[in-house]
């Protein structure tokens, strides 16, 4: 049961992100910018 609990999961999120990167607006909940600003500080962090 856990199993396809997951699987739907991972479903689901490949199609969010099929949509973000069709749409780079798409990421526009604030969870994303979240998700997605925190990304881009730990990148620009590990630069300098």
């Amino acid at each position: 049961m856990t199993g396809k609990a997951l699987d739907a999961l991972f479903v689901q999120v490949a199609a969010e992100e099929s949509r973000i990167r069709d749409n780079p607006a798409a990421r526009g909940s604030d969870i994303l910018r979240k998700v997605f600003g925190a990304a881009k500080s730990n990148a620009l962090l590990s630069i300098r």
